[in-house]
């Protein structure tokens, strides 16, 4: 329930009593239920869930840039690049959580600085930004406690060297603002930096998309990473990590999932440039239950289709898809918290019992033919062409790290360049 007072928050009221029941029947919001666990919902205790191995290095937060005297409008970009091309090596479009979900495209609207892990000689070379770093950034960072902030104000607060080096192979990859309205993922360019508001997936599978943006994933993601507010947060150390993919198999890009999530994504992204809305505002509408736009019903048709998929490749077939939208009666509120308790129930057991295969050194089977968020098999048994294939990744990826390596950088403009929205590089 919301709380009454001032707060903006929701609590759970718990009533205690002493001694034995006098009627062995559970109930849970006036409805009859066979047990009541730990988290208030009608199902059998569950011991927590744990990280997997397979989801390790899948999921990253963006860089903590500290400092906003990094960050360049598109008119200050085309400026420094007019002065001197070789800027143009160390400025990067910068995305942040609020352009994934207001821009219809997902479109950054500014720059940033970055030196990556040069010394303060290196990052000399360029010395139209060093300037401005120096007055825009180090005043601030000379009062910071950290040594490591104080001492390196030319480098960002905290670089996500991982997150780039995962993303060196890809042209695209999956991104989700940290604080949302709609928990919503979209895909974005690899090579752009990416804000410490934001959550990012090396990934440029459809497959991927579907499974997190279904009705599987996002009820689970609630679940764990549920704090205080009504806002929607998440917390991929608590929520992806311990998240259970299904079997690589029904991931492939021949899939039923991929053809969902491709789908839907496409008819999604076409909406929202047609009608000129970001991502919130278009989930405000799916979840209307007044909006009867023809074009708004087809979407949420395609997410029903999108979690058909998705549960059909978790073998769970046997479990009803309920309306997408906001329930508007009893009846209808209580077939989704019944389909989310159960599918949250089901993932549970599928964490425990994929964490003893991990135990065991069970592999995974990978038919995945391009880069992925799950992992095949354990880092010992990847085999040495792969280490090599993930070592020139790491090395690639130093150009947004090391000195002396120019990027392909979007060419001046008066505004940010327009990506076409689904557009796969190949």
């Amino acid at each position: 329930m919301l709380w009454p007072g001032a707060a903006n928050v929701a609590v759970s009221v718990v009533h205690v009593a002493k001694g034995k029941p006098n009627t062995p029947q559970l109930h849970l919001d006036g409805e009859a239920v066979p047990a009541i666990n730990c988290r208030l919902r009608g199902k059998p205790e569950r011991p927590d869930p744990v990280n997997l191995a397979a989801n390790d290095h899948k999921s990253f937060v963006g860089s903590y840039v500290l400092g906003m005297g990094f960050t360049l409008t598109p008119a200050e970009r085309d400026a420094l690049i007019r002065k001197s091309k070789k800027n143009a090596e160390r400025i990067f479009p910068y995305l942040g959580g609020e352009e994934v979900n207001t821009s219809p495209t997902q479109e950054f609207d500014r720059y940033v600085i970055s030196f990556g892990t040069m010394s303060l000689e290196e990052a000399e070379r360029w010395p139209d930004l060093i300037a401005i770093v120096r007055e825009k950034v180090k005043p601030e960072r000379d009062k910071n406690n950290r040594d490591n902030y104080r001492k390196l104000w030319w480098r960002f607060g905290e670089l996500r060297p991982g997150l780039y080096a995962a993303l060196a192979p890809l042209s695209r990859c999956l991104v989700t603002s940290a604080i949302s309205k709609h928990r919503v993922f979209a895909f974005a360019p690899a090579e752009w930096v990416f804000s410490h508001n934001t959550y990012v997936f090396p990934t440029d599978q459809f497959s991927d998309f579907a499974v997190l943006q279904s009705r599987v994933h996002l009820p689970w993601a609630a679940l764990l990473s549920s704090g205080l507010e009504e806002r929607g947060g998440y917390r991929p150390s608590d929520c992806f990590e311990t998240f259970p993919f299904p079997r690589d198999a029904t991931l492939s890009p021949s899939s039923a999932v991929e053809r969902a999530g491709k789908t839907l994504y496409e008819r999604r992204a076409k909406y929202m440039v047609a009608t000129e809305q970001g991502l919130t505002k278009t989930y405000n509408q799916l979840k209307d239950p007044l909006c009867t736009e023809p074009r708004v019903e087809e979407l949420r048709r395609l997410h029903e289709a999108m979690d058909r998929a998705v549960l059909n490749a978790y073998g769970w077939g046997d479990v009803e898809v309920p309306p997408y939208g906001t329930p508007q009666t009893a009846e209808t509120r209580r077939a989704l918290e019944r389909f989310e308790d159960e599918v949250i129930d089901r993932l549970f057991t599928l964490n425990a019992e994929r964490a003893a295969e991990e135990h065991r050194g069970v592999a995974r089977t990978s038919q995945k033919s391009g880069p992925g968020l799950a992992k095949s098999m354990p880092p010992s048994a990847i085999p040495a062409k792969r280490k090599a294939e993930a070592s020139r990744a790491s090395r690639d990826s130093e150009s947004r790290l090391k000195p002396g390596v120019r990027r392909t950088s979007a060419p001046p403009s008066k505004a940010p360049p327009r990506r076409v929205a689904n557009s796969r590089k190949h």
